[in-house]
């Protein structure tokens, strides 16, 4: 079968979704989007996503006059015209639409909405066990990035630099502040066993399984701290892990080639794996949408 993507409107074979030449979103990367994961039939807190979505809209003063509502009947919909039940995720992008190029934002334009889906990559235990290698970089990005936007390059560029270094990902650090890896924000566990992770301000996109975590987190009486750290702090730390839609629970064992100070102290099972256990509850849970 072929693959089906969905396009202002229509459902169509993806080989045949095209946008206007001067869209905004290919031209100044005036958009935002979301990755929403799909399991059991469901969208994993997908009110969550469409509301950040939507602020991260309003922030860029995009209008719009679509609902939520409409949104997530897409997703489910292009979800079903590709034969997927569970373990996939949707890929939701929409942009101010086209103009002739200009160097502000022109109103009254129609958005351009595009969604596409994907299965999920199913990461074995001895994967999530290897844990991931990371560099440290400085953080060359805007400093919105608590707007979803599509202006990804910054975060692409140091994504490939750690890869072509031999590592997984790298940790963006700036003015010595630890702020999120390129695609995932990070989490630190100290020798008193709190779980810290950096506060969420224009620094950082304040993610939803970031959210979601802090939540089964405190539920399950882990102590929660919303705070900055730097290198020094996360070098000691037992445990370091990176969190997103996509890699749900990262763990993080060497930082430009050195094993993490700390992990002598990490508790067995590891708090990645306790968390990543209690995500897992959540997904089988009534606590998604």
């Amino acid at each position: 079968m072929s693959r089906i993507s969905y396009l202002n409107g229509e459902f169509l074979p993806h080989e045949k979704c095209f946008v206007h030449i001067e869209d905004r979103g290919f031209q100044f990367a005036d958009g935002a989007y979301e990755v929403t994961l799909f399991e059991n039939g469901k969208l994993v807190d997908g009110d969550l996503h469409l509301q950040r979505l939507m602020r991260s809209l309003n922030e860029l003063n995009i209008e719009h006059n679509f609902t939520l509502e409409e949104l997530t009947k897409i997703q489910l919909e292009l979800f079903a015209k590709n034969n997927f039940s569970t373990s996939a995720f949707c890929y939701l992008q929409i942009t101010r639409g086209f103009s002739n190029r200009m160097p502000s934002c022109p109103k009254g334009l129609k958005n351009t909405i595009v969604a596409t889906v994907s299965a999920k990559k199913i990461i074995s235990t001895e994967e999530f066990e290897n844990g991931y290698k990371v560099m440290t970089h400085d953080d060359i990005r805007w400093h919105r990035c608590d707007i979803k936007t599509v202006n990804l390059l910054a975060s692409t560029l140091v994504n490939q630099k750690a890869k072509d270094a031999g590592f997984d990902d790298a940790i963006f650090v700036r003015d010595g502040i630890v702020t999120e890896a390129t695609y995932a924000n990070v989490f630190i566990i100290d020798d008193k066993k709190n779980l810290i992770t950096h506060p969420a301000n224009n620094n950082i996109l304040q993610g939803i399984t970031r959210n979601r975590l802090i939540k089964i987190a405190q539920k399950n009486n882990i102590n929660v701290i919303e705070k900055t750290f730097g290198i020094e702090e996360m070098m000691k730390s037992c445990e370091v892990f990176l969190t997103s839609s996509t890699l749900i629970i990262r763990p993080v064992f060497q930082i430009n080639g050195q094993e993490i100070l700390g992990r002598k102290n990490a508790s067995n099972p590891s708090f990645s794996k306790i968390l990543s256990d209690h995500y897992k509850e959540f997904i089988l849970s009534s606590g998604q949408h």
